[in-house]
């Protein structure tokens, strides 16, 4: 009689756990597949707030660029992020003149700035949410003074050019954000990040003639004095942006 009892507590038990064990099973392969991810991701971002404690004359462009992410997993994601950055611009200008009767102009140009490449790492860790580090490099850049002209009595040719180089700076951020596709394929989200970017370094180049200037130029003596306002120190700053994209 006992083993009766025995083989139908069992029978029970086991009639209780087989519908049960299915239920569990198909409730985490239903929660698998909703939080399925597509492997690769690819987003711009139209839109970017960003603060920086320095003075930020060299601050990142989020303009143009492009982030390429490919899932390693359905929740660790590694990729690039490149932003094409400022486009040349040259122009010719007044500027202030030393000499009574005469007007100043110059010319002068800026190559590409702004252009970086980043190496991004995400990680999706409740849902669509996900924190992210990174680490990047900016390209340097050049900014060129040249081909001054006195224009009075006479339009005289000033032999006087100012090339100052800017290196490349590095730089690191952390951040959190939340991406999720819509209709399979489609992203949208939005990351705040903070982060820290080097000063880079800064060196001025001069060509001049002293015979005609009968010494050092004004604008190189004022430069000796107030020293070249570009030099910064290392700057935090923080990014909040808005991006979209698809999924492949």
């Amino acid at each position: 009689m006992q083993k009766i009892v025995t083989f139908t507590l069992i029978q029970f038990i086991l009639i209780l756990f087989i519908p049960l064990q299915i239920f569990s099973q198909e409730s985490i392969e239903s929660k698998e597949k909703e939080l399925s991810r597509k492997k690769i991701h690819i987003y711009s971002t139209p839109y970017t707030l960003n603060r920086y404690t320095e003075y930020p004359f060299r601050k990142r462009t989020e303009d143009l660029d492009i982030n390429l992410l490919y899932g390693i997993t359905n929740n660790i994601y590694v990729g690039f992020t490149y932003n094409i950055g400022e486009q040349s611009e040259r122009k010719i200008q007044y500027v202030p003149s030393s000499y009574r009767g005469y007007e100043q102009l110059g010319e002068f140009s800026t190559s590409r700035y702004g252009e970086y490449f980043m190496l991004r790492s995400q990680y999706f860790f409740y849902k669509n949410f996900y924190g992210s580090l990174n680490a990047g490099i900016e390209k340097g850049f050049t900014k060129e003074q040249t081909k001054f002209l006195y224009i009075g009595p006479n339009i005289e040719y000033q032999p006087y050019s100012k090339i100052t180089n800017f290196s490349h700076r590095y730089f690191g951020t952390f951040g959190i954000g939340y991406r999720g596709d819509f209709f399979e394929n489609i992203l949208l989200g939005i990351e705040i990040e903070y982060g820290v970017i080097n000063s880079g370094k800064v060196r001025d180049h001069y060509t001049f003639d002293p015979v005609y200037f009968n010494g050092l130029p004004l604008k190189y003596r004022q430069d000796l004095l107030f020293g070249n306002p570009y030099k910064t120190g290392n700057s935090e700053f923080s990014v909040i942006s808005v991006y979209a994209g698809i999924a492949l």
